[in-house]
């Protein structure tokens, strides 16, 4: 079972537990061991070390999560992040966007959803659209 800090959703079709996390959840889970960064843009990451406390390496690496494995997902806004950047507001635990996901099933990727027909009817010009 891997842990991983992400940036982007994964691509894999597979079955996640998804828990939002607050600033405080999502700070006590980059607290723990053995964590891998899969985070490339150096903007966010500087934003991670200045907003959570927690240093990463910036990441080029793409993997596919396996069943068991465990991500933060985590997001700042690019104005937010722009803001931070030239020092323009201060930072706050409520500008943090983070999921934890967990892959339950990398094996089995979750059926699409039945298609329904539509049905197409004109409409005559004395009648007025709903």
């Amino acid at each position: 079972m891997g842990r991983f800090v992400i940036e982007h959703l994964p691509r894999l079709a597979a079955r996640y537990q998804v828990v939002p996390l607050d600033y405080s959840q999502a700070r006590s889970w980059l607290q723990q061991p053995e964590i891998v960064s899969l985070v490339r843009t150096t903007e966010l990451i500087s934003a991670i070390e200045a907003g959570l406390g927690v240093s990463l390496v910036q990441s080029e690496a793409s993997i596919a999560l396996r069943d068991g494995d465990e991500a933060v997902l985590i997001g700042l806004s690019f104005g937010v992040l722009l803001a931070w950047a030239e020092g323009k507001i201060a930072r706050l635990a409520e500008d943090w966007r983070c999921l934890s996901l967990i892959v339950q099933n990398s094996s089995a990727a979750p059926s699409a959803p039945a298609l329904e027909a539509a049905v197409v009817e004109p409409i005559s010009s004395n009648e007025e659209p709903a």
